[in-house]
């Protein structure tokens, strides 16, 4: 009696499992703003590399299950001093957000400055 109650308990919660992602809602993101820029300076022992990152990022009130993602690379190679600036602005709109909740966007700035003094005068 106790392996037939084992096996009909067993049989319920692998049938409930299949069903039960088609009963449930699907899952939605919020907003996603993704930034990676990169700055590389290779120059001059005796010389400088000025490196600035300037970002932006923002999400529209009605903004819903989007994302962006933006990337930047500056080189430099050579003997003397270097001044590197990289802007960037994104905005993310848009979206159909059922719950009518509003969700903060999700905001990744990423930064990536590599300074390097080693070639000769």
């Amino acid at each position: 009696m106790k392996l037939k109650l084992l096996a009909l308990s067993a049989f319920t919660i692998s049938t409930m499992s299949a069903f039960t992602p088609a009963l449930s809602q699907k899952a939605n993101a919020v907003c996603i703003n993704n930034r990676v820029g990169v700055q590389v300076g290779i120059h001059g022992k005796n010389s400088v590399a000025n490196q600035n990152q300037n970002a932006s990022q923002s999400a529209s009130d009605d903004c819903f299950n989007n994302q962006s993602t933006v990337t930047g690379t500056q080189v430099y190679t050579g003997k003397g001093s270097v001044n590197q600036n990289m802007n960037s602005n994104q905005h993310l709109s848009g979206g159909n957000n059922p719950t009518g909740v509003r969700i903060k966007p999700i905001n990744n700035n990423i930064e990536v400055k590599v300074n390097v003094p080693a070639l000769p005068k």
